[in-house]
């Protein structure tokens, strides 16, 4: 008996990058829908308040860190490279006497999540809420313990905005 071998498909780099962006985010609905199944939506608020104190704390101490600079810069920088370029969201930095806005036309994140959220039962707007508040709080925890100030909001479907300043008037 004889075996059919076919070729290995070849793939481009964004063909790749996209299957590997829609893996990541089927497991965070796996993990999400899982939790959900079993503790039910009551036990999702203080879930992500677990979530983001440990995703905050991990931001603080890799800006600690790394940086000897700017904390403004730091946290804005984490916020692009995360966001920005590892899930290949749309993105600018605007910056100005001691402030940086990172503005995510397209997150490539919450727009792949959001793409499978009603496969895992949860409502496009209830991944939204769960993972775009997760990662805004996360900024808002990590910036109030690194004594920046921070704005954020949601714009638009796919996108969001947040301000790291030295001082009390973030743009």
């Amino acid at each position: 008996m004889s075996k059919l071998i076919q070729p290995k498909q070849s793939r481009s780099l964004e063909e790749r990058y996209e299957m590997l962006r829609k893996t990541l985010a089927h497991y965070l609905l796996l993990q999400v829908g899982t939790f959900v199944a079993a503790a039910g939506f009551d036990a999702i608020g203080p879930a992500m308040d677990i979530l983001t104190n440990m995703k905050a704390e991990l931001k603080v101490q890799d800006i600690k860190a790394k940086s000897n600079g700017s904390k403004v810069e730091a946290l804005s920088q984490n916020l692009a490279e995360s966001m920005g370029e590892t899930f290949d969201s749309d993105y600018d930095i605007e910056t100005g006497e001691g402030f940086r806005t990172v503005r995510l036309d397209r997150c490539g994140c919450i727009e792949s999540v959001v793409a499978q959220a009603e496969s895992y039962g949860l409502t496009k707007a209830q991944a939204r809420s769960i993972f775009c508040g997760t990662c805004m709080s996360s900024y808002r925890k990590a910036a109030g313990t690194l004594e920046v100030s921070f704005k954020g909001k949601l714009r638009g479907e796919h996108g969001c905005s947040m301000s790291f300043s030295t001082n009390s008037q973030t743009p």
